[in-house]
């Protein structure tokens, strides 16, 4: 995607023109992406980035186009993510083992990561070249096309205060919870679902960005670094099952030097994020919403809201800016 890009409705533009303009921006470069010939791996990365953030996009608007409509769409894009998800597992993993190469000293754990190394490129390689051969990329190409006209028939042209504070409060206890749930029951499931809702909170609060002082933006900066966090704790699940499954063939000897390593590395990686889990959800969650709420329903942002007449209050069960001293 183009540095130029971001994921945001910008200053003095209505909410639903610059949701509009996001989805747009995020499928036509799906779109091409898919179809790219050149640098494949990283523009499978991006494709499914995009597709990521489409389904934030639609999380944040849940509650307005209903659960149907939601739960519909989201099911479509999943079906995408599935496709060329093995596309992109193969390229985290490669890039897994290169860290964990650069910290290797034992010549028989080298020689495993070297091994494995060699065995996912080729994996890749043919995994690309059957992408290719049975047609799937044009496949996903059309389906991404037609899920961006589908998407321009979505009906969010209610007030945003009325559907904003439930999607943010939902998405942070969903974070939240798996956060407290790490804390007693370690599971490789339970981390994997909450990176996926540390990345959706992350994406909402993109998208409102501009509304926000600097203070916002560090949050954004701690589920970033959260959300990288518990990815790289994801790849070592991924690789620890290959060796498992034999995806990846290595002697005896190897396996054992690798999965220490592995464990090693699991390790150090939860002494980092129990502290940031820490820090980043220790707020209740309805306080964060009606915090972050707060803050943009007073911002200069010019979004179609609903301006209260004297004595009149909004049909929403939330309060809106100017229904505050009613």
């Amino acid at each position: 995607m183009q540095q130029s890009f971001n994921l945001e409705i910008k200053e003095k533009e209505y909410f639903e023109e610059g949701i509009f303009r996001i989805l747009d921006k995020l499928h036509t470069d799906s779109a091409k992406y898919v179809m790219a010939r050149s640098r494949q791996h990283h523009n499978i990365h991006e494709t499914r980035t995009n597709i990521k953030k489409i389904r934030g996009v639609l999380r944040l608007l849940r509650h307005e186009i209903g659960d149907d409509t939601y739960h519909e769409l989201n099911n479509y894009y999943s079906s995408i993510a599935r496709e060329i998800s093995v596309l992109r597992d193969d390229t985290s993993q490669i890039e897994l083992l290169h860290e964990l190469k650069k910290k290797a000293k034992d010549q028989v754990l080298i020689r495993a990561l070297n091994s494995a190394i060699k065995q996912l490129y080729k994996k890749r390689k043919n995994e690309f070249e059957r992408f290719i051969r049975h047609g799937q990329a044009e496949n996903i190409h059309q389906m991404i096309l037609s899920m961006q006209n589908m998407v321009h028939e979505l009906d969010f042209s209610g007030h945003p205060e009325s559907f904003i504070l439930k999607s943010l409060q939902h998405v942070h206890q969903c974070a939240k919870s798996a956060w407290e749930i790490t804390g007693f029951l370690k599971q490789d499931e339970i981390y994997h679902y909450w990176r996926k809702q540390v990345k959706y909170l992350m994406y909402h609060l993109m998208l409102l960005n501009k509304a926000w002082p600097p203070a916002i933006r560090i949050y954004i900066g701690e589920l970033s670094k959260l959300g990288t966090l518990l990815g790289t704790l994801h790849d070592l699940d991924i690789l620890d099952e290959s060796l498992d499954n034999s995806t990846i063939l290595i002697t005896e000897e190897q396996k054992k030097a690798l999965r220490r390593l592995i464990s090693s590395q699991r390790s150090g990686l939860k002494k980092r994020i129990t502290p940031l889990g820490e820090r980043t959800f220790g707020e209740n969650s309805e306080s964060f919403a009606m915090r972050i709420f707060d803050i943009w329903t007073n911002s200069v942002m010019n979004k179609k809201g609903h301006k209260s007449t004297p004595g009149e209050t909004c049909d929403s069960k939330i309060i809106c800016s100017d229904c505050e001293g009613d």
